[in-house]
């Protein structure tokens, strides 16, 4: 009985066993951590599209049909600097994203090095608060009719803010990246490093909204997106 019970001890405490066990929950970690990855691509995709109806669409359209007259000199404010933002996005971070699937060490570093381009999202969001005056004055009519005509789901006001919802997606899925990476062991300092930027440029962003705000606009979204988003974030 004495050696059975030991043979049953050695069982229950065998060493292969709990490695396979920390095995599988490090395999399960890595799993989510790609899943995050694959959302951060696939999301990034997405506004690509969604930027590309602004400038290939409305941009375009207005350019091309002009504006009505109490609107000349307006329309420029509406779009702010969106059209650098997408064709940086369109050329190049997408690209750079997706080459992230293969080789998830490059994410950190991509973001450390592309730290003074997204600055870019300061000076949108310093211009937002004037943009969502104007585009409130031609909303249900100039503007509606535009969307009509456009073939687009989405109101003009929803497609400005894919900016600012961008910036803060990028802080959130880096942050959930980040803590699955520690969790498998893996080095993160470039990570983690390019947190804390992402931490940084979403609070100026933040900054020039506010800017808006002490002046009379209306600059709610931003603040609503940051908890609606922290709701449904992968955890």
């Amino acid at each position: 009985i004495a050696s059975s019970l030991s043979a049953d001890q050695t069982d229950s405490f065998n060493p292969s066993s709990s490695m396979e066990e920390m095995d599988e929950r490090r395999s399960s970690i890595l799993t989510k951590r790609r899943v995050i990855l694959l959302e951060l691509v696939e999301t990034e995709r997405e506004y690509v599209r969604d930027l590309c109806v602004l400038v290939e669409g409305y941009m375009s359209k207005m350019a091309e049909e002009g504006v009505p007259d109490d609107m000349k000199g307006k329309d420029k404010i509406v779009f702010g600097n969106i059209h650098q933002i997408y064709v940086w996005h369109k050329d190049f971070f997408l690209g750079e994203l997706e080459k992230c699937l293969e080789d998830p060490d490059r994410l950190g570093p991509l973001f450390l090095k592309q730290e003074r381009k997204l600055n870019m999202y300061i000076t949108y969001c310093q211009n937002k608060s004037k943009s969502e005056h104007i585009v409130s004055e031609y909303m249900d009519t100039y503007f509606e009719d535009l969307r009509q005509r456009l073939g687009q789901r989405l109101q003009i006001t929803e497609l400005l803010l894919k900016p600012v919802q961008r910036i803060l997606k990028y802080q959130l899925l880096l942050k959930d990246l980040l803590k699955h990476s520690k969790k498998a062991g893996l080095e993160s300092v470039d990570l983690e490093r390019a947190v804390k930027v992402m931490c940084i440029v979403p609070k100026r962003c933040n900054d020039m909204m506010n800017i808006g705000r002490l002046q009379g606009f209306d600059v709610g979204p931003y603040e609503t997106e940051t908890r609606q988003y922290e709701r449904h974030r992968i955890t």
